[in-house]
């Protein structure tokens, strides 16, 4: 055999080998997208399933410079169902508007870095804070807040509340605590709190806080979806 068949027979089996080499690649490459995909999709999954898991859970996390925030999560008690929620910065010029005494005030611990509140010399009146919401599915819905007492602690921490004007007398809302945090709006007028619910039909809805302690800190409010 002369040198140039040596060297054509040595360039097939190069040939061969790239070739099983490249399909064992390819098979490889195959075999790591399902993994990769899954882990992508196990991420995502985590990062929608933060929001509404708990009363506890800060939204403040989640930014909110824009004035308004919204999301979903997994409640993960009936069985998968999604709950949905919408802030709204209560100095959001064009979602709240502030009647009375109620005043745009800046601290960098509150979220965009503004809040609202009655100052504690004025005294209240007829003060209130109606912030507006669009809601596009039918069902039941809570009101959550991001609240703060005011300079006097045990007396600057409530409100009265009203969905759509109603009820014209409100339901007195009391909160504790001297930093920023997320609560749960409540009927707290008897013994026991308990938290307001709301059968809200698609459309534009009011939630109102009215001055019960001059003080008294509001952040952002929102409506969490409980289900339909």
């Amino acid at each position: 055999m002369n040198e140039s068949s040596n060297d054509g027979a040595a360039a097939r089996r190069r040939a061969v080998g790239d070739a099983g080499r490249a399909s064992l690649a390819r098979a490889a490459v195959a075999g790591a997208r399902p993994a990769r995909w899954a882990a992508l999709l196990s991420v995502l999954a985590c990062a929608c399933s933060l929001q509404g898991l708990s009363p506890g859970w800060d939204a403040s996390s989640s930014g909110g410079e824009a004035g308004v925030s919204s999301g979903a999560g997994a409640t993960g008690g009936d069985g998968g169902s999604i709950r949905e929620s919408i802030e709204i910065e209560a100095e959001n010029e064009e979602l709240c508007t502030l009647y009375g005494g109620f005043t745009r005030m800046e601290d960098e611990k509150a979220r965009g870095g503004y809040y609202v509140t009655v100052p504690e010399e004025l005294d209240c009146r007829v003060d209130q804070v109606d912030c507006l919401f669009q809601i596009t599915k039918a069902g039941t819905y809570r009101i959550t807040a991001r609240v703060a007492e005011g300079p006097k602690e045990g007396e600057d921490n409530s409100w009265w509340i009203r969905v759509d004007s109603k009820p014209e007398e409100g339901y007195r809302y009391d909160m504790t605590g001297s930093e920023f945090h997320v609560d749960i709006v409540s009927d707290t007028s008897n013994s026991e709190p308990k938290p307001l619910t709301f059968e809200l039909a698609p459309g534009e809805h009011s939630v109102s806080f009215g001055c019960r302690e001059d003080g008294a800190k509001l952040d952002w409010v929102g409506l969490v979806r409980l289900g339909p």
